[in-house]
């Protein structure tokens, strides 16, 4: 295809993404407010938060339809990303490229289900423990639903660390000596990643870096077999082969 035939595929691939991306937003704002029940009963059960605005319920619903639909998206708009370059790629490219997106997929699920079951039912928990007897801990709605969403974005992006690893040496800029060699390195900075998502608090931030760590050591593991794999030269199939 030449330039303009090209612009006419990723146009019509944007539109069709936009189009399922806007859908799923829809249907999530019909589920808005069990979604939203549900987050306060997960962070702070037993408790009614409060809304100090006219329009917070209404934003804070906003807000859980728009991170809800794109989410459930991801999947989707990751077809429409194959389906765009999948003809431009090798044949020893084509088929790694699944896996990692479905390696992608589920570390990011995985990385909000750690989020919103285990990370941020404990901050909460911990940083209401240092209220004071004349203290009374009230939480806002929108803080609240705002502190979530950055935290379990920040955890979905940090769980991605493993592919980044695994596309580091694939694209053979790393190998895995040095990713095993470099072990130390890496803990400091999961620590200090971790420290930027959490509060910064000790326990948050070791609960957080514990699978990361975790992590870590299993992609160095896998990193050995995509080195054997990718071969001396790192595969030489002609596009579209």
């Amino acid at each position: 295809m030449n330039f303009l035939e090209h612009l006419d595929v990723l146009r019509s691939t944007l539109v069709r993404a936009a189009v399922v991306a806007l859908t799923l937003v829809a249907v999530a704002w019909f589920f808005s407010d069990r979604l939203l029940e549900a987050l306060i009963q997960t962070l702070a059960p037993g408790q009614r938060v409060l809304a100090l605005a006219p329009a917070e319920a209404f934003s804070s619903r906003i807000n859980i339809s728009l991170w809800t639909g794109g989410v459930l998206a991801v999947p989707y708009l990751m077809l429409e990303v194959w389906m765009f370059v999948a003809p431009g790629l090798k044949r020893v490219e084509r088929r790694f490229a699944v896996p990692w997106m479905v390696a992608s997929a589920l570390l990011l699920y995985s990385g909000l289900a750690f989020a919103l079951r285990v990370l941020l039912p404990l901050i909460v928990g911990m940083l209401a423990s240092f209220a004071t007897p004349h203290v009374e801990a009230r939480v806002g709605l929108a803080p609240l639903v705002g502190f979530a969403v950055q935290l379990a974005a920040g955890c979905a992006i940090l769980f991605q660390l493993p592919l980044v690893l695994c596309l580091l040496v694939w694209f053979r800029l790393v190998t895995p000596q040095l990713l095993a060699r470099g072990w130390r390195h890496a803990v400091f900075f999961i620590a200090l990643g971790s420290a930027i998502v959490t509060p910064g608090d000790g326990p948050s931030m070791l609960v957080l870096a514990a699978p990361l760590i975790v992590l870590y050591f299993l992609s160095v593991l896998v990193s050995w077999g995509i080195w054997k794999a990718r071969g001396p030269k790192g595969g030489t199939d002609a596009p579209g082969d």
